[in-house]
């Protein structure tokens, strides 16, 4: 029947050499005790989250490859979309981005983008058609988004094409060299090609129930993923049948039919017989998903208009670790009811969902609701907030290293899923870097708080401490500045760097300000 369409180390580090923020700096030298504390010598300065009443407290918090995503679709031979709905989106994709920003909303920096490959299904694809696709992820690169990203040969309307495991792999060998090169701009790369619309089913050959079509297939694509990277499966069926269980490590999973159980095709629910391999790739890989297409969108019958209801959608999906989820699926149904529905941080809690510090309240303390849309956007994925900096200052007299610790936690319903280093920096007054130190924190291991539709522990997640002892270079006077960094340094002046959810801190240049410090010399 066919688918719809639609460990953390917490030692102190020794000090490492003065680098500019975008480097990538050497790791420090072998870790060191935790500086003794003596009373008094110890600055702490305590940190809170976002309130509703903050200055852009209502606003998204637009963190890299995370949240809420749009969808585009391209025909790679000439930048035509294949759907009557897309019909005014632009070749341009940057340009379609404004669109559909006006359209659905801002606050997004993801978008599911297909490219259709019908009409070079059995041969390889022209450079013509690679420069267009490359055209496409320049523009998302310009608007500083990322791809949700898949290749797909049927579009459920055209003939199916008669293309072979061959086929993929040379198209596969094709594209890797590209999206290496523009990988900046993809958050996932997710299995397609198979079937229409590239979820794996329906295919001519039926390629997607044999073993051994399955692994070559995915043998090929894991191997051209760049580093850091996971591609995605629509079923755990799929994922089972592959036979060399070194893949599974990036192998996540896309939803493309979130209903919570209640339509055909949503098979993310428990008992489901795949539910328990959901539960395990959900918690380290990458997750997206997506609701049907409403019937004010598409009069397809597995179009879906009944309002999925918020709180069990924020219950499934803070379970099974989602990092993004269309905006633009169910967009005249779903949508406009969590835009109105009003959550309290009560029904968040009794739900055993994430609460960030202050969020339902305003800085008077006064209890105040959110809305479904708002606690699901600012809660896909990750949302780090930081507790507390705490720093020595005597340290720089007697060693030259200022001593800096950092307590930070995640209040999204998912882990990190990407590699980025972890950084203390210290700024001077015109926010120039003047010493960082990586902590050598592996970011992908702050967990969320337990999911909510199992067994696991359901108190709030314990805080991390981050530690490291910064360089101070001799005769540095004056107010300066310590800071947490999240860089994207492999791609220097183009990666998004990480901003913690909270209202205390300054955002200077990519840089979470948490304390001054005044120097002596």
């Amino acid at each position: 029947m066919p688918l719809p369409r639609r460990r953390l180390l917490t030692t102190a580090l020794g000090a490492a050499a003065a680098v500019p923020l975008g480097a990538s700096p050497a790791l420090a030298s072998p870790a060191l005790a935790s500086p003794a504390r003596a009373a008094g010598a110890w600055h702490r300065v305590p940190h809170r989250g976002i309130r509703p009443d903050d200055p852009d407290g209502r606003a998204p918090l637009a963190n890299p490859r995370r949240g809420f995503r749009y969808e585009m679709s391209y025909n790679a031979v000439d930048l035509t979309s294949p759907w009557e709905n897309e019909h005014d989106h632009s070749p341009d994709a940057a340009r379609t981005l404004d669109l559909l920003e006006r359209r659905y909303g801002r606050g997004a920096n993801l978008t599911q983008l297909y490219f259709y490959l019908w009409e070079f299904a059995t041969s390889p694809i022209p450079p013509s058609a690679l420069a267009n696709i490359e055209s496409v992820l320049r523009g998302l690169r310009s608007k500083g988004y990322a791809a949700v990203l898949r290749f797909a040969y049927d579009d459920g309307v055209r003939a199916p094409r008669r293309y072979t495991v061959q086929d993929i792999q040379r198209h596969i060998g094709q594209l890797a060299p590209l999206i290496a090169r523009h990988s900046d701009t993809v958050a996932v790369w997710q299995a397609g090609f198979l079937g229409n619309w590239g979820e794996w089913h329906g295919s001519y050959y039926a390629h997607e129930t044999y073993p051994d079509a399955v692994t070559a297939i995915m043998t090929t694509l894991v191997d051209a993923l760049p580093p850091g990277l996971h591609t995605q499966l629509r079923q755990a069926a799929h994922r089972d049948l592959i036979t060399d269980t070194a893949l599974l490590d990036r192998i996540g999973f896309h939803n493309d039919y979130v209903t919570l159980g209640e339509g055909e095709w949503d098979y993310y629910v428990p008992g489901n017989p795949g539910w328990p391999t959901y539960l395990d790739a959900t918690r380290e890989r990458m997750t997206d998903g997506e609701m049907p297409w409403d019937k004010g969108q598409s009069t397809d019958p597995y179009a879906w208009s009944t309002v999925i209801p918020a709180l069990p959608a924020a219950r499934r999906l803070q379970t099974l670790r989602f990092d993004s989820l269309s905006l633009v699926h169910n967009a005249t149904v779903t949508l406009p009811a969590w835009r109105t529905t009003d959550l309290t941080e009560a029904q968040v809690t009794e739900a055993q969902l994430p609460v960030s510090d202050g969020y339902f309240h305003d800085r008077a303390g006064r209890a105040v609701p959110r809305t479904a849309f708002e606690y699901l956007r600012d809660h896909l994925g990750y949302r780090i907030e930081i507790r507390e900096a705490r720093h020595d200052p005597s340290g720089v007299h007697r060693d030259g290293l200022l001593p800096v610790e950092v307590d930070v936690v995640n209040r999204g319903f998912a882990p990190p899923k990407h590699p980025r280093p972890v950084r203390l920096v210290l700024l001077d007054a015109d926010g120039r870097t003047v010493s960082a130190a990586d902590t050598r924190a592996d970011w992908r291991t702050w967990q969320p708080r337990g999911r909510t539709e199992t067994d696991d522990d359901h108190t709030a997640p314990a805080p991390t401490t981050l530690r490291a002892r910064l360089p101070v270079p001799r005769g540095t006077r004056g107010v300066h500045r310590l800071g947490l960094a999240l860089p994207d340094p492999d791609f220097p002046g183009r990666g998004l760097p990480v901003r913690c959810a909270n209202a205390s801190t300054a955002w200077t240049d990519g840089v979470n300000v948490l304390a001054d410090v005044e120097l002596t010399g």
